[in-house]
């Protein structure tokens, strides 16, 4: 499921950002080295995976970490949302809310009180959603090469 998150994320940034290629490129052994993060993450406690089925079929993941801000910061830690993914024919079902859900329970249990999400700019449906979800435009990162 996430070599096709990949593709499909991957192309819609390519699609609007030709710049984005190199920065999207992925080793060669990189489903197995996703696969053993997501491994480490799953034995996490500052760390949880959720997915959802459709009899038997995985139609959908996300992993949510808790992650340090910068010492400086009154908000030391934040609820972070890696990835987040629901196939394109189970989307409009609630299933993301359902993980943002589920999300807002865990984070509320570890005592975070912010959450963090990233998306691409390219990504307008993705990020539309979020801001739905009551996130805002925090900063924007910028990238060249030297």
């Amino acid at each position: 499921m996430w070599n096709e998150f990949m593709k499909e994320h991957d192309s819609k940034v390519i699609k609007k950002n030709k710049k984005a290629i190199p920065h999207v490129a992925k080793l060669s052994n990189s489903q197995s080295i996703f696969a053993e993060y997501i491994n480490t993450c799953i034995r996490s406690k500052n760390a949880s995976v959720h997915v959802a089925e459709d009899d038997g079929k995985l139609v959908a993941y996300s992993l949510i970490k808790i992650n340090k801000n910068i010492p400086v910061f009154k908000i030391n830690t934040l609820g972070y949302f890696a990835d987040l993914f629901v196939k394109k024919e189970y989307r409009g079902k609630g299933i993301s809310s359902k993980f943002r859900d589920l999300a807002i329970l865990w984070f509320k249990k570890k005592g975070i009180k912010y959450i963090s999400i990233t998306v691409h700019p390219e990504n307008e449906y993705a990020h539309s959603i979020y801001k739905k979800w009551g996130f805002f435009d925090f900063h924007v990162e910028m990238r060249t090469r030297i």
